[in-house]
């Protein structure tokens, strides 16, 4: 996931590259608190916001991954000029 959003980040303007950096911390920070609470789950004690910081992490990565399919959409691409008419 990381290295997508990197190479995402590093293809499209300022903006995108911004909330690149902004979806990468957040990935970051909740997966530090799902990772803290890793003890917890392995010794079968009650966990109930690792559930919620897992659905913040996989909504925010698809949420990229919406924005991607956005940028990508509004790249115009131009036809290759080959001279076999038009």
């Amino acid at each position: 996931m990381l290295f997508a959003i990197g190479f995402g980040a590093a293809a499209f303007g300022k903006r995108f590259r911004l909330y690149s950096i902004a979806t990468i911390a957040l990935l970051v920070l909740f997966g530090a608190l799902t990772g803290i609470e890793a003890p917890r789950i392995t010794a079968n004690l009650p966990t109930p916001w690792v559930e919620v910081w897992e659905r913040i992490n996989i909504g925010v990565f698809l949420l990229w991954v919406v924005a991607l399919a956005i940028a990508l959409l509004r790249t115009q691409v131009e036809p290759p000029e080959d001279g076999l008419g038009d």
